[in-house]
């Protein structure tokens, strides 16, 4: 990292903490405001890509982590939360040795991504079930790696946790009930019948 990126990054540091004593005013700005802190972290985070800086790059992030979450009013706690997802995204996408990606960080990658969105539902639509977006940020990060190639980070295991993360989101969005009283029911006899088949093939 030369001299002229760490000038710009102290000078933009500096310029953060104003404006954090200030506040940052209205919804629109503070979006606007992450995007660009965002952005920042992305290209902080691409430059010391040398190995021998990695606390380096963890320390800057953690920075900017905490600078988003104290600019921000509205958009504090999923401003904290989405940058820590973004700071297991970047070490994702960071190839290590021969493997294209960082396979592990993808998990808490999409869980502190999902926390993230319940907080933004939380602080903006109140009234919302963020229960019922935990549920599918849950799925969506299981089905995302059971979907993914090998080589991507992806694994066939990811199926089971997927299903059963689906099968909750269902049962808690099933207002009538008739998942509980018909499907659920039916599908346990279906697997009851595949299971005494499957046992009288081996007998």
């Amino acid at each position: 990292m030369n001299r002229r990126a760490a000038g710009t990054l102290l000078l933009f540091a500096g310029v953060a903490m104003l404006l954090g004593g200030r506040g940052v005013v209205g919804l629109a700005a503070e979006l606007a405001w992450l995007t660009g802190l965002a952005m920042v972290a992305v290209l902080a985070w691409r430059t010391l890509s040398a190995r021998a800086v990695v606390p380096l790059r963890i320390a800057l992030h953690a920075a900017l982590t905490i600078t988003a979450a104290a600019t921000t009013t509205q958009l504090s706690g999923p401003a904290f939360l989405g940058f820590a997802a973004l700071g297991f995204w970047l070490v994702y996408r960071q190839p290590t040795g021969a493997q294209p990606v960082t396979p592990w960080a993808i998990i808490p990658a999409g869980v502190l991504s999902t926390l993230a969105a319940v907080a933004a539902v939380d602080a903006l639509r109140p009234r919302w079930d963020g229960g019922a977006v935990f549920l599918l940020g849950m799925t969506a990060t299981f089905t995302t790696i059971y979907l993914l190639p090998r080589e991507r980070g992806g694994g066939r295991w990811a199926l089971w946790p997927a299903l059963a993360w689906a099968l909750l989101t269902v049962l808690a969005n099933d207002p009538t009930g008739a998942f509980t009283r018909w499907w659920l029911p039916l599908t346990l006899i279906g697997i009851g019948i595949a299971v005494l088949g499957w046992t009288r093939r081996g007998r």
